[in-house]
């Protein structure tokens, strides 16, 4: 019998977990169309082609294979388009990508090699770059064309709000929903919370990260509330359950190349971004802190696995 010598292509190692996180993505984009319309679906494939077309550009420069499987690029691109509103210019949102990519992936050496979370560093950068046009988010069910959003009726975002000393006045369900003006796929807690059992159950994500990143930003919210005139309840229910905080803890901060590989270092390094979050928060001058936290966050990663490797849940490991 004649053998066949042809080799199979193997695919890239972490294919089967980026097809999760695009797969819990998925959701949030649908919410995003049902609540603004086709165009954040134009915007995620404008993100998504940008992502191919910028590896593939870098394969070629490196002299290299393109690798198909390596798809680690398309999850950066819909994390990061899912927070923007959903009136955000084309040119933003490939802009961005391409940074993701270019900057956040390959320049330290691609898939796996970079320090920081390529998707907030994209939305750190626009921010910086375009902070009018992304500091505005138009209302559910704005009519919002798909190449025009003139006719779209905007509002100031929930962090504008308690950063200027008011509270949101979004309903609870609304609130858990994401039925409210904020970044198009991002405020979407019950599916988010959904999502993240999966991810929890497929082993994607680690509980210590979310857990501990979520549990400090609630501890300081509480301790101190930035609002004189609401409860601390009212405080903790709006900082924790509005922006993009939730979606933060799920599809950023526990990214396996960023975040330590020691359980207690986890733990550490959740803490420590909560911490950053609040006072990005609380003193900075850009919505969506979390992001910008989070690139401080990223340097300390491998110095935390360093510590934390020596040390256990009670006492420390013989040298």
């Amino acid at each position: 019998m004649k053998q066949n010598n042809r080799k199979t292509p193997l695919r890239h190692p972490d294919f089967a977990a980026n097809c999760d996180l695009l797969f819990g993505l998925f959701p949030l984009a649908f919410m995003a169309v049902y609540l603004y319309g086709p165009r954040p679906a134009m915007m995620l494939a404008v993100s998504l082609l940008t992502a191919l077309v910028c590896d593939f550009i870098v394969a070629k420069m490196r002299r290299q294979h393109y690798d198909a499987s390596e798809n680690s690029s398309l999850v950066f691109a819909a994390a990061f388009t899912l927070m923007l509103p959903a009136t955000a210019a084309y040119y933003i949102v490939a802009a961005g990508t391409a940074l993701a990519i270019l900057i956040g992936k390959h320049a330290f050496g691609g898939a796996g090699s970079f320090p920081f979370h390529p998707s907030a560093l994209a939305y750190a950068a626009v921010t910086v770059s375009w902070p009018e046009p992304l500091f505005k988010y138009p209302k559910p069910f704005s009519a919002i064309g798909v190449f025009d959003t003139s006719s779209a009726v905007m509002a100031e975002s929930s962090a504008h709000v308690l950063r200027s000393g008011g509270v949101p006045n979004i309903p609870s369900l609304d609130l858990v929903l994401g039925n409210y003006a904020g970044p198009m796929g991002a405020t979407f807690c019950l599916v988010i919370g959904a999502v993240a059992i999966y991810l929890l159950l497929k082993r994607r994500i680690s509980f210590e990260l979310p857990a501990a990143f979520l549990a400090t930003c609630a501890l300081i919210s509480v301790i101190f509330p930035r609002v004189a005139t609401a409860t601390r309840v009212e405080v903790l229910k709006y900082e924790l359950l509005s922006g993009a905080l939730v979606y933060a803890a799920v599809f950023l901060l526990g990214d396996a190349s960023t975040a330590p590989k020691n359980r207690l270092a986890r733990v550490a390094y959740g803490v420590l971004a909560g911490f950053l979050t609040m006072m990005f928060r609380y003193y900075g001058s850009y919505e969506l802190g979390v992001c910008f936290a989070l690139l401080l966050t990223g340097a300390f990663s491998s110095y935390l696995d360093r510590v934390c490797s020596k040390v256990t849940f009670g006492r420390r490991k013989p040298l």
